[in-house]
């Protein structure tokens, strides 16, 4: 370029410059944004098991009810009543953010990747809704809303199952003793 004239744009070597790194950073960064990361699996059975032990333990300890809804699809909800009566129920707290007790697999923190399927067993057939009681009473309800009929005593291989893409576990919850175990 001669002196006194003007730059005017980009050269076609920097613009294929420019291009070529633009592909590099994308070929390293969409893996990585798409990815099943299987941590998120982990870390959702662990906020389930959570709720569900804090459901059993706040019943004992205020000697009333606490209800798991999860009819909700990505949600798994818990409400409490000191009498278990069914006009004054409310949210159950959760002990660290002080909101409302749902865990939530289908927001942001789970990037909309873990799906879960709540199965309270009674028989061969799966509800999303569980009543546990004193003295760890686990009542299964049917699905019928708003107002959801008794089905009966939870029964074996119930739980709540989560999904990332091909990989699946099992929050189990025993039908005799309320024991919440992880994969």
């Amino acid at each position: 370029m001669k002196s006194g004239q003007s730059s005017r744009g980009f050269t076609l070597l920097e613009t294929l410059v420019v291009v070529v790194l633009i592909g590099i950073v994308a070929l390293a960064a969409i893996p990585l944004l798409s990815s099943q990361n299987p941590t998120k699996l982990g870390v959702a059975a662990a906020e389930v098991g959570n709720a569900l032990r804090f459901a059993i333990s706040e019943a004992e300890r205020i000697g009333g009810c606490t209800w798991v809804e999860g009819s909700v699809p990505g949600h798994v909800l818990v409400w409490s009543s000191a009498a278990c009566d069914k006009t004054a129920w409310g949210p159950l707290s959760d002990p660290l953010t002080k909101r409302a007790l749902d865990v939530d697999t289908s927001g942001p923190a789970f990037s909309g990747q873990v799906s879960m399927a709540v199965r309270f067993m009674y028989g061969t057939t799966a509800y999303s809704r569980l009543l546990i009681g004193p003295g760890t009473q686990l009542n299964v309800f049917d699905n019928v809303t708003p107002n959801p009929n008794l089905v009966g005593p939870l029964g074996p291989n119930s739980g709540v199952v989560l999904t990332l893409g091909p990989q699946s576990v099992t929050v189990a919850l025993n039908e005799i003793t309320g024991l919440v175990t992880l994969p």
